[in-house]
């Protein structure tokens, strides 16, 4: 079936070509949900690390590690946490879609090592475009950390690229990708999908509103909304592509015992 990866071979035997599978997108969600959660838990031990270890007037490692928690980019975030959220959120869905759908398909090698490759992509372009419009400079020397915030960038993506590349290549080394039972799953997964982002969209509207006014702090109570509405809509997504696809593989087995 086409979700599982073919292998077209050429007159000239060339290296083989592998297409994705047809359950990519659901794959991809959970994956990238998977990896931006990691990525977030490494940045928030990180930050803790850097407020525990940095000096203003300390000497240059301290003074770096200070810079990392006191700079335009960390302003700009302690300002506005709910779009920040929004964001992170966003992108690393958006990252996993364009893996799972072009990215993969084109590597080789263990999907760890896969998902790193593609992170780097991601990387260049924070270092070189959005650590400058944050106010940070190229490569983020403008905030006066010296290498820190390039390794440190480069440690977060690279987190986020390894659990990426595992999470979604276990369906297909765990052989859930089954040519019998890949097709309804991935097609009951995009139905669960699409009533988990509903429902979550509501429920996490409903969650925004009644929170807003009590968090007044970290934004306007429509952008708690809207955080906490696609906060809701990702969870949605996640549990309902997969509440799908567990209900899918049930019924062969509860057919058969029906014949029992």
């Amino acid at each position: 079936m086409a979700d599982r990866p073919h292998v077209q071979q050429s007159a000239s035997a060339q290296t083989p070509a592998r297409i994705c599978r047809d359950d990519w997108l659901r794959d991809s969600i959970l994956s990238g949900f998977v990896a931006t959660f990691a990525m977030s838990v490494v940045l928030a031990l990180a930050y803790g690390v850097a407020l525990a270890v940095g000096v203003r007037h300390g000497d240059t490692t301290q003074r770096w590690f200070w810079a990392l928690t006191h700079n335009p980019v960390t302003r700009t975030t302690q300002n506005a946490v709910v779009l920040a959220i929004i964001l992170n959120m966003a992108m690393g869905l958006i990252w996993a879609v364009i893996y799972g759908r072009w990215v993969e398909p084109r590597l080789r090698g263990p999907g760890w090592q896969r998902g790193m490759l593609f992170a780097l992509i991601p990387w260049i372009l924070s270092i070189v475009a959005f650590l400058p419009v944050m106010g940070a400079g190229v490569l983020g020397f403008a905030i006066g950390a010296g290498p820190f915030p390039l390794i440190g960038n480069l440690i977060l993506h690279l987190v986020y690229g390894a659990v990426l590349g595992s999470v979604y290549a276990i369906a297909l080394e765990s052989g859930l990708d089954d040519a019998e039972t890949e097709g309804p799953a991935a097609e009951a997964a995009e139905r669960g999908a699409a009533i988990g982002v509903a429902a979550g969209i509501v429920v996490g509207a409903l969650v925004g509103w009644g929170i807003g006014p009590s968090v007044a702090g970290v934004g306007t109570t429509g952008e708690v909304v809207l955080g906490v509405a696609l906060v809701g809509a990702a969870i949605g997504i996640l549990f309902g592509s997969l509440l799908g696809m567990a209900r899918t593989s049930a019924r062969p087995r509860t057919a058969e015992a029906a014949r029992q």
